[in-house]
């Protein structure tokens, strides 16, 4: 078979370019690296490269984001040691204040240091990265936490996002407390009907100031001066009890029981729902305090409310006043921190006992009341019924209603005057127990006869000890005369029928009397009431029963023995002013009361048990406790500093652990860092096995080509036909 020139020709040409494109290829392949460069030379290993291709890139987003949570959470662990290192130089401070003795002045010194600590931890507290704050939570507002001055200018109030630190227990109820997360490649997981992240798969990189620095109080109340109330003006007041915020508005009428009215009205609708399903709700009492109270149902079906002492505090504060500047006049004072009131410790009084408490109202002169804690067999009723009696002395002393003491289970004790500071501190009796006070009154007692019982006609007196004594009176004579003629030197008898010895006037008790016919004379009996001063301890304070009036007119004094007898004395006398009743010298320190006047046994006022404190309620939130602290110290209450001390070091213990927890969350982010780094150059690896090529081989595979190549252009003029000027020439 003949081959013709031109299939020779063809078959050249097609083996000639494909040595070229073999070639080509191969150089392609040595520059660029890879073995394919589009998905159809290789359809297998690219979708295979494909694949970790995208495994790569979401490693490297994974990667970003843990290095973004790695710079959050390091800068957060920056933060509370910063903190930690501020709580123990507030530590620090207040024992120095409360350690060493130092006028007010030096008080408030240190009160400025701990304000200046407080503002600094709100700054640390304020640290922002990326445009947001650490402990904002899921708000962008680089400046969450914030002070607030009181009136006197100093730095009282901490707020979270707006709100009161102290208002809510619960760290989830204030704003912007959702969390922020952020996919770490774990796996996120989202709940289809919830559309919520699992908080398992995702790292959190936000955190609420709240959770960490503390809310809340131990309990808290909130009282409105309701003297402040004008009438017919509009005000509207935000509440936040029981882990609830509420918004009031109410309208001031002219007398405190109707404001008192409108306000619990507005409460009780803006609570309708908390009273319902039996949780805590607030109510007003008469003297506008605002606390919890709970509906209690008994085994009868019965429902009251009772104060509960829970550890959400009510907190309460003035509501639009930028829009309602009239508003400014409201004040409200929230005691869910340091507070200036007073209370008296009910529970732990003896029953039966005597007390002695003074009370300081506004700038008037201290007055000492004197109560007896109640006997009842409920420890509830008892409790009740000695407030009772505390408030019927306050009564006595102040006027009714002017000085008022709380009776409920939250407040209990704590005694308050509208519109006045009020001071009150046991009555100091030096430790002494009340076995140990001694004060006894002596009682003199004689016979007594009323002379106009003794008409004409013979008389014997029987004597005790004595025998009788026979008294014979005619007409016109009297018994007086006739006793003491009849009775010698032994015995006398007074114009009022009274029978004492003659040497020394001393009483007799038992004589009795008979007339000629038998018949007993009646006799009555003559007492005196003598005390004696110096068997009264120094300091302590008495209480005395006076009787006067034949009985009618009973009164209760109280007194102070003095270092001298005479001191003591001038304090009885003072205390008996006004009631007639005087103080005779019988005998060394012996003074006797005037006639007719009976007294019972002295009763000591007992302080074996402080029975007065202030009321101290102590913030969750350590800021705020620095700033208590701080006014606590100004008021010179070393006692209350004291407390804050060790509730700083518990914080701080906490705060700790809030450090390591940070700590274990950046080691897992290292972890997970260099897992990924890891799972990177696995997968870089796999992927030079896919694409990558073997630059030895295909530099080997190239000079081939090349070669072949080259061989093939030289056999080209034995193969390629001459051309027809070739064949011409």
């Amino acid at each position: 078979m003949r081959i013709t020139n031109p299939t020779i020709l063809r078959g050249y040409n097609r083996d000639l370019n494909r040595l070229l494109n073999l070639k080509t290829q191969t150089e392609r392949r040595i520059t660029s690296g890879r073995k394919f460069s589009r998905a159809s030379e290789a359809p297998l290993s690219a979708a295979k490269a494909l694949n970790i291709r995208k495994s790569l890139y979401y490693s490297e987003q994974h990667k970003e984001n843990l290095k973004v949570a790695e710079k959050f959470y390091t800068e957060a662990e920056t933060s509370l040691l910063q903190v930690s290192s501020k709580m123990a130089e507030i530590r620090e401070t207040i024992i120095a204040a409360v350690n060493t003795t130092k006028n007010i002045e030096d008080y408030n010194i240190y009160a400025q240091q701990l304000e200046t600590n407080a503002k600094e931890l709100c700054a640390i507290f304020n640290t922002d990265t990326g445009g947001r704050a650490i402990f904002g939570g899921e708000s962008d507002d680089t400046s969450p936490f914030d002070i607030i001055n009181d009136a006197n200018g100093n730095a009282s109030t901490v707020l979270y996002h707006g709100i009161p630190v102290n208002a809510m227990s619960d760290w989830s109820k204030y704003p912007y407390t959702k969390e922020v997360n952020i996919d770490i490649g774990l796996g996120m997981d989202i709940n289809q009907e919830t559309q919520e992240v699992d908080p398992q798969s995702v790292l959190k990189i936000s955190f609420v100031g709240t959770e960490v620095s503390g809310c809340g109080a131990q309990y808290g109340v909130a009282d409105v001066d309701l003297s402040k109330i004008k009438q017919n003006r509009s005000y509207c007041i935000d509440v936040y009890a029981g882990n609830v915020k509420k918004t009031i508005t109410f309208m001031g009428a002219a007398d405190q029981a109707t404001n008192v009215k409108n306000i619990n009205d507005a409460l009780a609708a803006a609570y309708s729902k908390q009273r319902t399903y039996g949780e805590g709700y607030p109510m007003m009492d008469d003297q506008g305090v605002i606390a919890l109270f709970k509906d209690i149902q008994d085994e009868d079906g019965n429902v009251t409310k009772a104060e509960v002492p829970v550890e959400d505090g009510i907190c309460c504060v003035v509501n639009n006043k930028e829009k309602n500047p009239r508003a400014e006049d409201l004040v409200v004072d929230n005691d869910s921190g340091y507070t200036n009131k007073f209370k008296v410790n009910v529970a732990n009084l003896e029953e039966g006992q005597r007390y002695s408490i003074e009370v300081k109202v506004g700038s008037e002169d201290a007055k000492t009341i004197t109560f007896t804690a109640a006997t009842e067999e409920d420890p509830e009723k008892r409790d009740q019924a000695t407030l009772d009696n505390i408030q019927a002395a306050l009564d006595e002393a102040f006027g009714e209603g002017k000085v008022n003491i709380s009776k409920g289970k939250v407040t209990q004790g704590i005694i308050t005057s509208e519109g006045n500071v009020v001071k009150v501190s046991a009555v100091d009796n030096k430790g002494v127990s009340p076995s140990a006070v001694k004060a006894d009154i002596t009682t003199e007692s004689t016979t007594k006869f009323d002379t106009t019982k003794f008409g004409e006609g013979t008389y014997t007196f029987s004597v005790p000890g004595s025998g009788d004594i026979n008294v014979t009176v005619a007409e016109g004579e009297n018994i007086v005369d006739k006793f003491n003629a009849a009775a010698g030197n032994n015995f006398q008898m007074d114009t009022n029928g009274v029978i004492t010895k003659k040497d020394d006037g001393s009483y007799i008790s038992g004589i009795t009397c008979k007339d000629a016919t038998g018949a007993s004379i009646a006799a009555g009996r003559k007492t005196d009431y003598s005390i004696d001063l110096g068997n009264m301890i120094s300091g302590a304070y008495y209480e005395l029963k006076v009787v006067t009036g034949n009985g009618t007119d009973v009164k209760n004094i109280s007194f102070k023995a003095g270092d001298t007898p005479a001191d003591t004395l001038k304090s009885i006398q003072d205390a008996l002013d006004g009631t007639g009743v005087t103080l005779t010298n019988t005998k060394d320190d012996v003074y006797k009361f005037s006639e007719g006047v009976a007294v019972a046994n002295p009763i000591a006022t007992s302080k074996e048990n402080p029975i007065v404190q202030k009321e101290s309620i102590y913030s969750n939130n350590y800021i705020q406790l620095t700033l208590d602290a701080a006014r606590a110290l100004r008021q010179g209450d070393i006692e209350y500093a004291t407390g804050c001390i060790d509730r700083i070091v518990s914080a701080n213990e906490n705060l700790l652990v809030e450090i390591a927890n940070l700590g274990c969350n950046e080691d897992f982010i290292s972890f997970n860092i260099e897992r990924i780094t890891t799972r990177e150059e696995n997968l870089q690896e796999r992927q030079v096995d896919l694409e990558a090529t073997d630059a030895k081989s295909e530099i080997t595979l190239w000079k081939t080509y090349e070669a072949m190549y080259n061989a093939c252009l030289q056999m080209s003029s034995s193969v390629v036909p001459n051309s027809i000027f070739n064949y011409i020439k």
